[in-house]
């Protein structure tokens, strides 16, 4: 007879509870990482979003409107010399939520492109937060 000699039932144990520790130890770090790479998707999109402003502007001499459907951009909003499509669709955020294009307040009125994060909503740290990109600092140029 063979003496062949298995692992024992303690040390099979400590071996599974081991590799349980150090994956729980991963998963903060991958769901970060995560986190990091929708946020930074979000500021990509926006980049584009002011990209396509900027040749809106350039091309009727006026700002889009404010909102979440892209409206000017995609599609021409009856503005003179509109010379688009400058995006090829108004999408939506990492989070599923469509992008803003946004008033500001005061004189003069900035326009800027935001993403509200996971809950759709202002404020927030983590995936909750706010992605915002000023187009232009004065609306009227």
């Amino acid at each position: 007879m063979k003496d062949w000699r298995g692992f024992t039932l303690i040390e099979l144990l400590l071996v599974i509870a081991l590799i349980a520790i150090l994956a729980g130890g991963l998963v903060p770090i991958v769901q970060t990482s995560r986190v990091q790479a929708q946020q930074a998707k979000a500021t990509s999109d926006l980049d584009a979003i002011k990209s396509a402003c900027s040749l809106y502007h350039t091309d009727t001499g006026a700002w889009p409107a404010a909102g979440t459907t892209g409206a000017g951009l995609i599609a021409t909003d009856s503005v003179g010399n509109w010379n688009g499509p400058y995006l090829d669709a108004w999408r939506n955020d990492p989070w599923g939520n469509p992008y803003r294009l946004i008033n500001g307040t005061g004189t003069p009125t900035p326009l800027s492109a935001a993403s509200y994060g996971a809950d759709n909503a202002t404020g927030g740290t983590g995936a909750n937060a706010d992605t915002t990109l000023i187009i232009t600092p004065d609306r009227n140029r």
